[in-house]
């Protein structure tokens, strides 16, 4: 059984990367290299805003983080008419991961997904969504205290203004080298899903025999920047396409 190295938290409720690496016979193994802290208190303040919340069209979600926030520390605190309301808004999501969780918790009506691979194809798709409207609505955009500016630039460029919230904060956890040194075994898969936590294990895997898979191409370019080539880049950011990637690898037919 072939060992699988994510370097990520294990997602809430259900991670699909675990259930999916096992049931093809794959073992894999969650090395969490940041911590998350939901601050949810802004969000708060601004749903249970009734005028706020009634005008409010769509959200815009990018991280599984945001969600465990919403389902954990927002959503049980919102009175039940301000829930309800909430989880009829249309929300665009960054990958199917994301997009799943959402619906696992209630939102109905969830675009992007799996059509949406990075933040630049989801603002096409917001783009094309709401630009022909007037006047035009003003987008939720939930994130993290570390995030890039890729979604509200190119809004902004198309015309589309959105409210920024921060929903958690993150720190890298201690001892993360110690950690993966603990669980990686000669010839495992190591998976980067982001650049940040990860500095000290990458100086260590240059001089070690582990297969490289990058989650995307900006984790890509990130690792090449250190002198990593990683062996697979996974076509889209989800557990099948990785599976996919590392299986092809595996058989030598990339």
């Amino acid at each position: 059984m072939q060992r699988i190295l994510l370097l990520k938290n294990k997602t809430a409720q259900k991670d699909k990367y675990e259930t999916t690496f096992q049931s093809y016979g794959f073992e894999p193994v969650f090395v969490p290299l940041i911590t998350h802290t939901h601050v949810p208190q802004d969000l708060l303040q601004l749903l249970e805003n009734n005028a706020y919340l009634a005008q409010l069209q769509n959200i815009i979600v990018t991280s599984q983080r945001t969600v465990e926030c919403l389902y954990e520390s927002v959503l049980p605190r919102l009175e039940a008419p301000a829930k309800q309301s909430l989880l009829q808004k249309t929300v665009y999501a960054v990958g199917p991961s994301t997009s799943d969780f959402l619906m696992r918790i209630g939102f109905s009506n969830v675009k992007g997904g799996s059509d949406a691979g990075n933040g630049s194809i989801l603002a096409d798709i917001i783009s094309s969504d709401i630009s022909s409207q007037f006047p035009k609505p003003e987008p939720l955009l939930l994130v993290g205290e570390i995030r890039r500016d890729i979604i509200p630039k190119k809004l902004s460029s198309a015309g589309i203004l959105v409210k920024e919230v921060i929903t958690y904060k993150t720190a890298n956890m201690p001892d993360n080298l110690i950690r993966f040194q603990h669980h990686a075994t000669e010839g495992s898969w190591v998976v980067f899903f982001s650049p940040q936590g990860t500095e000290d294990i990458i100086e260590f895997i240059k001089k070690a025999n582990y297969k490289i898979a990058s989650i995307g191409p900006t984790t890509q370019e990130f690792l090449k920047k250190k002198g990593i080539k990683p062996s697979v880049v996974s076509f889209k950011p989800d557990e099948q396409n990785l599976l996919n990637a590392i299986i092809s690898a595996n058989t030598g037919s990339i």
